[in-house]
């Protein structure tokens, strides 16, 4: 019974951190926001949460961890050449992205190559490690038969996340037209032909 009630606390309070964060950004948003939302009080949150940082941590954490699970399943699903799976990841992330357009504004992307999250990075790195080791683990068999280039965890998220972040960046900024969506079959596209041609380039210098 106690538990159960510490869950829907907790899960209160992060409910109406995350409706407040998608309003007004995290910057703008104070514990006696949290709190009157919630309907929690200041001593239940503390503790539970400890700050307004213990929150936003949880809530960050949460959020990242969707979306990456997101992109590793596609990635997992996919059937075929594997350098085709990670252009399945880039369109996974580019529809969470469409269609979740200010909830990943607010809790995803204003935290990028931010103060928090330089200050927070553990956290990034922690949810990172977790959703990228299933994908680490299904590539080894791929990197011994050479059917993906070898290269680096960090790369490949770079080279297939990063590409869609600046896009959807650009989009929201308004310098892009279009539908995002739609952006992430051409994203796709190239993301596969990138590592294919990598792929052929390591397989040349073993022969």
């Amino acid at each position: 019974m106690v538990q159960e009630r510490s869950r829907i606390t907790r899960a209160k309070v992060l409910e109406a951190a995350r409706e407040l964060i998608i309003e007004h950004g995290h910057e703008q948003v104070s514990l006696k926001d949290i709190c009157e939302r919630s309907g929690v009080s200041n001593g239940s949150v503390f503790h539970h949460f400890g700050s307004k940082e213990g929150i936003i941590r949880q809530l960050f954490r949460a959020e990242r961890g969707a979306y990456l699970h997101a992109v590793q399943e596609a990635i997992l699903a996919h059937e075929g050449d594997p350098c085709d799976a990670f252009a399945a990841g880039t369109r996974a992330a580019m529809r969470y992205q469409a269609e979740h357009p200010v909830r990943y504004e607010r809790l995803i992307a204003e935290f990028s190559d931010s103060e928090w999250l330089r200050q927070n990075v553990d956290v990034w790195l922690e949810v990172a490690s977790e959703e990228e080791q299933p994908v680490i683990e299904w590539a080894r068999e791929h990197f011994a038969s050479g059917a993906l280039p070898v290269l680096q965890p960090a790369f490949y998220q770079a080279a297939f996340l990063g590409p869609t972040e600046l896009l959807s960046r650009a989009h929201r900024q308004g310098r892009l037209a279009g539908e995002l969506e739609a952006m992430g079959d051409d994203l796709a596209e190239f993301v596969s032909a990138g590592l294919k041609r990598l792929r052929e380039r390591q397989k040349a210098g073993k022969e």
